[in-house]
């Protein structure tokens, strides 16, 4: 074990191959729970201990996913490593910002656009979640960083690290990781995770699913056979100027969660983003999720038909939500309306991007896809689905173009 590890009592296999790399990108492909950003903020505490006076710089997707992400996962560090809070002034929870002794900083910062980035100058860069970043801000943040950046994600779908990164071999070392590589994972999330694994007793449970696997068991890139939609494409680009856009809403609670998703017609595309995602939520709650999200109350939401209750209460308190059209034959033309378009879901909308990675036709006994979806992994898609069909198709039933 090297010095600068011996002040951590528990690291990961994932933190040596990291030190030892001496590539400018350090990129971290991995499936679920193999410790890639607990591992990563190690080597961040690390790099500010050995580097005094430099400035590492975290970026994720927005500050809500940072605090529950890297935040959280710096402050567990600290609380579980004595001689790592020795080093440390201060962390000023207000700006983010962790200060050692020495004069070096962790930020945790978000950024809007390219421009954005363009502030501020650092020696080491970590990209969190890097799927839900757009490209030119990565570029931004990695050109103005004189010593190393890290990068990891999920593996969900291709994006630009697969495309831009993982080619130039001189530059980067791609690190490929699993639960199995995190000796410390709960015995109840690494039970979840292998249940997904394709075998006999899975598949007569009915928890096996080789999508989920592949991604979140195995750290690879994966897509399933038999997709409703196989054509969907992530992406970071959110058009601002559209020719419509529609809200839908499907219901959940105890065990599938309310999903409230954005739908943006431009470019002669389906632009799709989740705004809430959640179990356990009431409609009080829902209507408090609205709010803070500023959602117009006098802008339509097309909510699922088979909760009227929900329904009336939420226009009870002045929301403007109507029910879908429901019927036999509903669900499958609004799939082939959905289908007429070209989706593009938002990366940082990570469920939309398992739903619809996940969504497939039912197989019949001989193994044959049948014209009858799955009904799993589909809250989200349901709830753009409601919203896009009553928007193309209308209350009367006539398709508009």
């Amino acid at each position: 074990m090297s010095n600068e590890i011996q002040m951590y009592d528990k690291t990961t296999a994932l933190v040596d191959w990291t030190i030892a790399s001496n590539k400018p990108i350090v990129v971290h492909c991995g499936g679920t729970s193999s410790s890639k950003t607990y591992s990563l903020m190690q080597v961040c505490f690390m790099r500010a201990i050995q580097n005094p006076g430099c400035v590492i710089t975290v970026a994720g997707q927005d500050v809500p996913n940072l605090k529950k992400g890297a935040v959280r996962d710096a402050q567990n560090i600290v609380a579980a490593t004595p001689k790592l809070d020795d080093e440390l002034l201060d962390y000023n929870k207000s700006n983010r910002i962790y200060e050692t002794h020495a004069g070096s900083i962790i930020e945790f910062n978000s950024y809007d656009d390219a421009q954005d980035a363009k502030s501020g100058k650092r020696d080491f860069l970590f990209v969190n979640e890097a799927n839900g970043i757009p490209y030119p801000i990565y570029e931004e943040l990695h050109v103005r960083t004189t010593k190393q950046t890290y990068i990891d994600f999920n593996p969900t779908a291709s994006f630009w690290a697969h495309e831009r990164i993982y080619p130039d071999t001189e530059a980067r070392d791609w690190i490929t990781s699993t639960f199995e590589h995190n000796p410390f994972i709960e015995p109840s999330v690494k039970a979840k995770i292998l249940s997904y694994e394709p075998t006999p007793a899975n598949v007569a449970r009915g928890t096996a699913n080789k999508y989920r696997w592949q991604v979140y068991g195995q750290g690879k890139l994966g897509r399933l056979e038999g997709l409703v939609f196989p054509d969907f494409e992530t992406t970071t680009d959110w058009p601002k100027e559209y020719k419509w856009r529609c809200f839908g809403l499907d219901f959940g609670f105890t065990n599938d969660p309310t999903a409230l998703v954005e739908v943006r017609y431009a470019h002669g595309a389906l632009y799709w983003r989740e705004l809430i995602y959640e179990k356990r939520l009431t409609n009080p709650k829902i209507g408090r999720r609205l709010e803070q999200l500023g959602h117009p109350k006098n802008e339509r939401i097309i909510a699922d038909s088979a909760e009227p209750k929900s329904i009336e209460e939420l226009k009870n308190k002045g929301w403007f939500v109507k029910g879908a059209a429901k019927g036999q034959g509903s669900v499958n033309a609004g799939i082939d309306a959905l289908k007429r378009y070209p989706i593009r879901v938002h990366a940082s909308s990570k469920n939309l991007v398992e739903e619809f990675s996940s969504y497939t036709w039912k197989i019949d006994r001989d193994g044959n896809p049948t014209n009858k979806p799955i009904d799993a992994y589909n809250h989200g898609i349901d709830a753009g689905r409601y919203a896009v069909q009553r928007q193309l198709i209308g209350s009367g039933g006539i398709l508009v173009y």
